[in-house]
Formats: structure tokens, C-alpha cells, sequence
């Protein structure tokens, strides 16, 4: 990566300073222009969109590993992982049961006595700051490339590199809606102005037709192997425009046969492509080393070129290894919390071959307790006795997950035969039996268990819960919402009330006003 230690440490330096400098905090959520890239000293070459590029990636990174965002929101919000009984390093984890019985205040206002929760920083659930700064670089970029002649970048060129700005926007866009529901949009460079939160359905169509209108000029494969999966490509962009249909389509309920459809066309093009494939699930630890040819787009960690999480404790493997997979032995004798064997058996049937429950689980698979471990992440040891989990990217999006979404949309087109042979791709790649039942519910409910499966903490559970409307289901979600509350926006979080700051204009999640 071309991202050195250095670099960076300047470069946040510079927006530190930018930040606390002349743009203060009276502008509109406190975000400002990054680096200075208003100015005729930048975006003078082709190596200073190159390297800003990297910097807007490097801000997504920052910005989702600033807490445990995936592990947290995406996957202990859903019940299925419980506390671990057994004694272990003696800290206080118990936010892991107030997210499953969604009670989240706690989490964003610290309670007497928790104080090791801090190291999580789990406030930062409730700011988007930080992706209205990756938003406000993406729309820069896109601006200033186009206004310029710049050195070394020919019309191609500048395409592709505002095609990537518009994906890490769109990207940004929908990580805040599944985290907030409705938010603030706009799309131009240097935006100052006062806005109120704009419904979320309209965000999300409003990215659909941007990503759409410039995915063909991103390139399905990169001839340098390290952007595999690292930057966005084509294929990235639609399995993000599949990503973004199908929550849609859980919420705009009128419209949802044109989502659907969107997905399964989004779908079929992005297999027929060839540009990417699934792995041997003997292979499990390439995929999710990352940059694969399974993946669609990662978050790339890279400890030899200081590409971290804020915390090492961000990472998604955290909660679910011990020793000797995670180092030191002393603290580390038991995970910290287990998937509930109830859950797991229903998703693994006795008797039903699946290599799944062999590379990524261990003989422990279905203990109630610390003794349990998930490996899809660690197919190594870490070396030595530091405090650390491997090294591993943070897949985002992934070939498997988009070819799921096109089984789901199909089923609820009605086109059940393809829906059944998308998925039993999925399912000859795990070495289990094929799809042999029906049609309607059963097949949609066999889609969504195949996709809880295979996409088992990465982030995507609780948001599949949300936007299928399960999550009102006690049969998948532990503590389910009320319809009610489902209406009043319990599924989302809290926002932080510095969103309020010099913005008339702005409310805040009504549900968490208690």
C-alpha cells in the first residue's frame, strides 16, 4: 500500500489542524475541507489524486474501526452471541448484553462503574462526524479533478477516480443508514449549509442512481494484485447497488418488486462478468486474509504498513477466540462470548454435512460457554505473547454475500427455480446438501439462513434482521422488537446531540429522547 506511517501522521496532523484552525466548529456538522484541498497547491499532479484517494479509503477505515462497529451493531445487536460465563481477564464485557436486549444508552453514555468500556469507545456509535469528512473528501475529489488540468491524468482517468469518490460516498451514505436511519444528504464540494435529515429511502435511491451512473467506468480487475478487494472495482460498486436495492426494498414496500429487480439485474451482471470468484472453503483463509478474487471490498489492515484499526480490540475475531489463537495465554483462556447453541443447531442441522462447521469452528462449536471458538479469522496463530488479533482484512462486501442477495431478490420475484440454484451455489461451495424444499416462506427463509450461515461475523446479521423485518421474530432475534417499536425506529442508534450544534434544522432519534 502506498499509504506510509509517515504520510499519514502528517496528514491527520494537517486536518487537525484545518479542523481547530479558522473552520471551527460553526459550520455545518462541524466538517470542513481535508488537507487543504481547495487550494491551488493540491490536486496539482496525478500523484496527489492517487494519494488523496488512499487518504478518503484510510478515512473509512478510521471511521468504521473507531469502535467495534461490525461486531457490535452488526452482529451482538442480534442476541445470538451471549457473555461468556467462565472467568477470563476480569474486565467488564457486559455491553455485550445491553446491545442484544437493545438497550443502547449505556453504551453511549457510560455508566457509573463501567469504565472499561471506554477502551471500546462506543460513543462513537452515535457520531457521524466522521463519515460526513469521508463525504465531504469524495465530493472535493469529485469537484476538483473535473475543474483542473492536472498532470499525468487523462479523461479516463479522472472518470475512475470520480467513480471511486462517488462509491466511498454511497458506501459512507449507507453505513450512517443502517446505523441512523434518516440523515443529512448533499453531494457538493465545500458544503456548509444548514440541512435537516433527509428520509433514509430517498438517500438510499438517490446514491442508486449516482453508483449507477458511473459503476462503468471503475474497472471489473486491477493488473496490480494489492488493489484486488482494497479499492473500489465494478464489481464493489454493484454489490454495493445490490446492498443498497434490497434495504430499500424493506422499507419502501410500494416499490419493492423495482428493487428486487435491480438486484437480481445487478446480480446476474456481476456473475456474468467473471471477475469474480468463490474460493475453496478449504481456502477460508485467504478469503478473509482479504484481497482475494471472493472479495468485492475489504478494509484493508496491514500492521507492517500502519494500517490499523483505532483498537485492536475493534477487529471482529475479539469476542470469539482465546488462547492460543489470541495471545497472551494469561487473560485469554476463554472467549469472551459464544454463539448460543440453540441458534447454532438450528443453522446446523445434526446430521447434515458442512464444511463450514469444520474450517471455521473448532470441536467446542456448540459449548454455552468461553471454551467456544469461531475461526474464520484466525487460521493461524499469532506469534509471541502481544495483545493482538491477526492480521486479517475486514471484508465489507464479498462475492458470496452478493450472490445471496440475488437468491433472496428472485425468490420475492417469484423466480424460485433460479433462487434455488443461486443458492445452492453457495451451498456445493460449503460441501453440504442441496436445496430439495419448497417454494414461498420456506425458500425465503432458507435463503436468509444461508446468508446467517455463511456471512456469520461480518457485520451483516442484525442489518438482514432489520431490513427482512425479522427482527421483530424471537426465532432470529433473541430480544426482538415490538412492532411498535420496529415503527418508532428502535432498530436504530441513538445520534449523538452534537449533531444538533448550529443546525436548526436538525432532530435527533426520537426513540432514544428517554
Amino acid at each position: 500500500m502506498k499509504l506510509t506511517m509517515l504520510r499519514r501522521t502528517i496528514y491527520i496532523s494537517l486536518c487537525l489542524l484545518l479542523l481547530s484552525g479558522q473552520y471551527g466548529c460553526k459550520k455545518f456538522l462541524n466538517v470542513e475541507p481535508l488537507d487543504r484541498l481547495s487550494g491551488n497547491t493540491f490536486f496539482k499532479t496525478a500523484k496527489d489524486v492517487e494519494d488523496n484517494m488512499w487518504d478518503i479509503y484510510g478515512l473509512f477505515r478510521d471511521a468504521t474501526g473507531s469502535c467495534p462497529l461490525f461486531a457490535v451493531a452488526g452482529e451482538v445487536r442480534g442476541g445470538m452471541l451471549a457473555m461468556s460465563p467462565q472467568k477470563n481477564d476480569g474486565n467488564d464485557r457486559t455491553f455485550v448484553e445491553y446491545a442484544a436486549k437493545n438497550d443502547l444508552l449505556p453504551l453511549i453514555y457510560t455508566p457509573a462503574g463501567k469504565g472499561f468500556w471506554d477502551i471500546f469507545d462506543l460513543p462513537n456509535l452515535a457520531d457521524w462526524k466522521p463519515y460526513y469528512r469521508i463525504i465531504q473528501a469524495c465530493n472535493i475529489l469529485h469537484y476538483e479533478i473535473a475543474r483542473r488540468s492536472i498532470s499525468g491524468l487523462d479523461e479516463k482517468q479522472i472518470k475512475t477516480y470520480q467513480a471511486e469518490a462517488v462509491f466511498m460516498r454511497c458506501l459512507s451514505y449507507f453505513i450512517m443508514v443502517r446505523l441512523w436511519g434518516d440523515v443529512p444528504y448533499y453531494t457538493d464540494a465545500y458544503h456548509k449549509t444548514p440541512l435537516p435529515r433527509e428520509k433514509m429511502v430517498t438517500v438510499m435511491s438517490n446514491c442508486i442512481a449516482d453508483l449507477s451512473a458511473v459503476a462503468a467506468d471503475l474497472p471489473w480487475t486491477f493488473t496490480e494484485p494489492a488493489y484486488q478487494g482494497a479499492r473500489a472495482c465494478r464489481g464493489a460498486a454493484l454489490g454495493l447497488l445490490m446492498e443498497m436495492n434490497m434495504w430499500n426494498a424493506g422499507f419502501d414496500k410500494a416499490n419493492a418488486q423495482n428493487y428486487y429487480k435491480a438486484t437480481a439485474q445487478e446480480g446476474a451482471e456481476l456473475m456474468e462478468s467473471g471477475a469474480h470468484l468463490l474460493l475453496p472453503i478449504a481456502e477460508s483463509f485467504t478469503i478473509f486474509k482479504g484481497r482475494s478474487k471472493e472479495s468485492l471490498f475489504d478494509i484493508v489492515i496491514s500492521s507492517n504498513y500502519g494500517e490499523t484499526l483505532a483498537e485492536k480490540w475493534n477487529d471482529l475475531s475479539e469476542l470469539v477466540v482465546h488462547y492460543p489463537y489470541k495471545r497472551p495465554a494469561n487473560g485469554h483462556q476463554y472467549s469472551f462470548t459464544y454463539f448460543r447453541a440453540e441458534y447454532l443447531r438450528r443453522l446446523y442441522p445434526t446430521g447434515v454435512p458442512d464444511a463450514r462447521m469444520e474450517v471455521w469452528f473448532d470441536s467446542q462449536m456448540f459449548a454455552n460457554d468461553g471454551t467456544f471458538m469461531f475461526l474464520k479469522y484466525n487460521s493461524l496463530y499469532e506469534q509471541g505473547n502481544s495483545d493482538v488479533n491477526v492480521d486479517n482484512n475486514l471484508i465489507v462486501l464479498r462475492y458470496a454475500g452478493a450472490i445471496l442477495l440475488r437468491a433472496e431478490a428472485l425468490a420475492e420475484l417469484g423466480q424460485e427455480d433460479e433462487a434455488i440454484r443461486m443458492m445452492n451455489i453457495i451451498r456445493e461451495r460449503a460441501k453440504t446438501t442441496l436445496y430439495q424444499g419448497g417454494g414461498g416462506q420456506a425458500l425465503k427463509d432458507a435463503i436468509f439462513t444461508e446468508r446467517a450461515k455463511e456471512l456469520m461475523m461480518e457485520g451483516h446479521y442484525y442489518f438482514d434482521l432489520v431490513r427482512t423485518g425479522r427482527v421483530t421474530n424471537q426465532l432470529w432475534c433473541y430480544t426482538p422488537l415490538t412492532l411498535t417499536q420496529f415503527e418508532n425506529g428502535g432498530w436504530t442508534w441513538p445520534i449523538s446531540t452534537a449533531a444538533l450544534n448550529n443546525n436548526p434544522y436538525m432532530e435527533l432519534n426520537n426513540y432514544w429522547l428517554r
